[in-house]
């Protein structure tokens, strides 16, 4: 049975590579309903099997186990219910502006957290740095890049950090994600004129970005490797991660386990933490500890009597 890898999502259908060529596939009845647990079996990235039509076009019969990282979220207006937003993939793509829109810190945060918590290595990208103070965004940089992250500055409109960028996309499945307005498409159309993606416009009342991207996409780049373009987003709800599991995705946290006084130190409160004493002394960006804290009191309270996923 023929395979393909789905590189657009529908409503009731999606499209799959198959074979040197795009099948638009149809989706079984039961394939389009809500799981429990999740919004559809189905992500952008899946390698799928499937049926093909003297039509031309395709029926869906299996979804292959999924090898590599993914990216979730919790789906919209429901309580524990994941989206996946694209899967078997190897790194999120953070992208940032250095203004219009502002820089917004705990979104750019809850991504590495999520990048974290679904086995991808994180990518920072601050993009829009014409509009920047030269040397205004470096300390920013150096803050992930202490922490392991790549991060790097680009400018869409002159061509700053596109080389640096494609190597880092080279042969790689990345999903570029971050706030509408920060310019993800404008990012893959300097590197690759030929997308000829929809780019926005930031909305000078709001301050805020219109979205341009109505549809996750898997892209195929001319110079290696495949990018998931994904529509902008304004908050992140994190998936399947409890509060006692969330310092596990700050790296900075994690070089500290063990020197609390307390073993099940949440580092928000206790005395004698190592993460506060680490943020006072200056070894501990004041802005991420701000984010941890934040995400921490969003996050649900242990319950051990909830079977993990």
């Amino acid at each position: 049975m023929p395979t393909g890898v789905v590189i657009r999502l529908d409503t009731a259908s999606c499209i799959a590579r198959c074979e040197g060529r795009d099948v638009r596939c149809a989706f079984p009845g039961k394939w389009r309903l809500s799981r429990r647990h999740q919004t559809r079996p189905i992500a952008v990235g899946d390698r799928v099997q499937l049926a093909l039509q003297p039509t031309g076009e395709g029926v869906l019969e299996g979804i292959e186990p999924r090898r590599g990282g993914k990216l979730s979220r919790k789906a919209a207006g429901n309580r524990d219910v994941e989206q996946v937003v694209a899967a078997n993939v190897d790194q999120l793509v953070i992208v940032a502006a250095a203004a219009k829109p502002p820089l917004n810190r705990g979104l750019l945060d809850r991504l590495a957290v999520s990048a974290e918590h679904g086995d991808l290595d994180a990518v920072v990208c601050l993009n829009k740095i014409d509009l920047a103070q030269p040397g205004e965004f470096e300390g920013l940089l150096a803050v992930y890049r202490r922490l392991g992250y790549t991060a790097l500055a680009t400018s869409a409109v002159r061509g700053e950090g596109l080389d640096e960028l494609r190597h880092v996309l080279t042969d790689k499945i990345s999903v570029f994600s971050g706030a509408s307005g920060v310019g993800k498409s404008a990012l893959l159309n300097a590197m690759q004129p030929g997308l000829k993606l929809r780019v926005g416009e930031v909305s000078a009342a709001t301050g805020k970005g219109r979205h341009t991207t109505s549809a996750v996409s898997l892209l195929p780049l001319d110079f290696g490797g495949f990018v998931v373009d994904t529509p902008g987003v304004r908050e992140f709800a994190l998936y399947d991660l409890e509060r006692d599991e969330l310092q596990h995705c700050f790296p900075e946290m994690r070089e500290r386990f063990g020197q609390c006084r307390f073993a099940d130190c949440s580092h928000t409160h206790e005395p004698d933490c190592a993460v506060v004493a680490a943020v006072h002394a200056g070894g501990i960006d004041p802005a991420r500890y701000e984010s941890y804290c934040r995400i921490y009191e969003s996050l649900p309270v242990p319950d051990p009597a909830r079977p993990r996923r």
